[in-house]
């Protein structure tokens, strides 16, 4: 592939200096979008971005091990500017994260003989063929000999594609409806320019028979496919003044993202903005909720040795962020026979928090007729009061605590215990319980155990003793590689999947497909998941997959 880096190393479009012949010289194209140039959202779209993110499971990391570079330019660097969610797979990573990756998915049966050296561009593109029509297509002569490793999916918001006839209102979709839709736009990586165009033409030609038709334009090292040729034109137009790798907080963030198999983003603010006037989200309040939301999430998929998998992230301008003044004590403590659990530090703080953010959140919604067929926040909150007979939002908040931590047992007896330990107010927290069993009937068999200035509640006896106690899950090596952030995190959830299905479904499954799943559970030791939240709007998260 070629660079299309400046000298002075900044992301600048390949269209800047190449561009299909056919490319309007219209100025502003996504904003100028014509809705007649598409009569409706092509299927391809969907099974385009649902086929990205199977290839990124199956393991595309391995791809061309044999080949570690991990060089080139980026899908980023092709795509217009504006969007509000961007994902992105990397065929071709460095070198470290292709060797993991092999290593690491070849412990799973299910996979083990997809690694041969399959072409997995050929294994997303089956994925996507049956809803695109393009069954009849051969792969290996018509695509293969020009598609390159990387692929991306960019939404961007319905005023960005609105209409631009005289009687057109932003966000109308593409087919005449009135909710608004997002334009979206895929950069394909290309090795060859003139066969990417004669294989994209046919793949038009396939893709059309129910009367969409695939838009595209081949410029540099990507092809921008969209539901429609002008849309297309439009995006390839505007990518040669800005691309999404300039956006100022795109790059940003993405630059903290450090290495990996796939790259996701998404702008919480800019999207609910952009869906604030749908009316289906209207009739529900939803607007004013959407309105709420905020921050900017990125996420990198990646494997960190040949034995852990994780997806770790970041998000910045959060408004709920910086809840917590201390980290989750005590997951270690739990029983060793803990087969899932979580723990949450100033839960009560986080409730408080909610209900506010909530309560403005609604009350921004409260104009319009969507308003009057719905209660207000705190009409809902009074009538929850009244049929459980609490205090709303501080009840709830005392269920929380300053500290949770719960856990679902899996041990051989066959019965599964389910219980929590929380350090609260435990006379106001048992008066919750006593008026929430009674508001259902008194059908809420829960056993307590008052420990100090900890309220134990549980589902059986049993388990409410293995909570009391002190336990060792601490010492499972599973449990302490899963979650190697545990001493700074906020929110903290582990899970022994093979655990898990046994103390649900029971070891002797008699399932055709038993000995297979439990042949691919066997190598996982655990399944982590933190999340620290931290001052000026900001939180990073983890997720992480051990095996043996």
């Amino acid at each position: 592939m070629s660079d299309t880096s400046s000298p002075q190393g900044e992301n600048v479009s390949p269209y800047a200096h190449e561009m299909a012949p056919h490319v309007m010289p219209s100025g502003d194209i996504l904003a100028a979008y014509d809705a007649s140039a598409a009569p409706r959202r092509a299927p391809w779209l969907v099974a385009g971005g649902v086929g990205v993110l199977v290839l990124a499971l199956v393991g595309g990391v391995t791809y061309g091990v044999g080949a570690l570079s991990g060089g080139g330019s980026q899908p980023e660097s092709a795509l217009p500017s504006g969007a509000f969610a961007f994902v992105k797979v990397d065929l071709d990573p460095s070198a470290g994260q292709k060797v993991d990756g092999f290593r690491f998915l070849r412990q799973f049966p299910a996979l083990r003989d997809k690694l041969g050296g399959d072409d997995l561009r050929k294994a997303v593109f089956e994925e996507v063929a049956e809803g695109a029509g393009w069954e009849d297509v051969d792969f290996d002569a018509e695509v293969g000999p020009w598609i390159g490793q990387r692929f991306a999916v960019a939404a961007y918001p319905p005023d960005v594609t609105a209409g631009s006839k005289p009687d057109a209102s932003p966000g109308l979709r593409p087919d005449g409806g009135d909710a608004p839709e997002p334009g979206v736009v895929v950069a394909v990586a290309v090795t060859d320019a003139d066969g990417a165009r004669e294989g994209l033409a046919k793949l038009a030609v396939a893709a059309g028979d129910d009367g969409s038709r695939l838009g595209f334009v081949v410029a540099g090292d990507y092809a921008l496919l969209a539901e429609s040729q002008a849309l297309a034109e439009r995006a390839a137009k505007d990518a040669a003044g800005s691309t999404l790798a300039q956006d100022g907080d795109f790059s940003a963030d993405l630059a903290d993202a450090g290495d990996g198999v796939m790259t996701a983003w998404i702008d919480a603010a800019r999207l609910t903005d952009s869906f604030a006037s749908d009316p289906a989200l209207g009739m529900l309040g939803a607007p004013g909720m959407l309105g709420g939301v905020s921050g900017r999430s990125t996420f990198v998929a990646r494997f960190d040795g040949p034995d852990a998998f994780e997806v770790v992230g970041r998000v910045r301008g959060a408004d709920t962020a910086g809840w917590a003044s201390r980290p989750v004590h005590g997951l270690g403590a739990l029983p060793a026979s803990s087969v899932a659990v979580v723990g949450v530090a100033d839960g009560d703080e986080l409730v408080r928090r909610t209900f506010a953010s909530l309560e403005e959140s609604m009350a921004g919604s409260a104009d319009g007729d969507a308003a009057m067929m719905m209660p207000s926040f705190e009409e809902m909150v009074r009538e929850g009061e009244r049929a459980l007979g609490i205090e709303l939002p501080e009840d709830l908040a005392a269920l929380f605590g300053d500290n949770l931590v719960a856990a679902l047992d899996g041990t051989e007896s066959g019965e599964i215990g389910v219980g929590a330990r929380v350090s609260t107010d435990v006379v106001r927290a048992e008066r919750v319980l006593d008026a929430v069993t009674k508001a259902g009937g008194g059908n809420l068999p829960l056993v307590r155990r008052r420990v100090g200035e900890d309220l134990v509640v549980a589902s059986t006896p049993a388990q409410a003793d293995r909570l009391v106690s002190a336990g060792t899950l601490g010492e499972n090596p599973g449990f302490s590689r899963a979650l190697p952030d545990l001493g700074e995190a906020h929110l903290a959830v582990w899970v022994d999947l093979g655990g898990l299905a046994s103390a649900i479904f029971g070891r002797g499954t008699s399932e055709p497909a038993g000995d297979q799943t439990d042949a691919n559970l066997a190598p996982i030791e655990g399944l982590g998941m933190t999340m620290t939240s931290g001052t000026e709007g900001s939180a990073t998260f983890r997720l992480r997959l051990v095996t043996s």
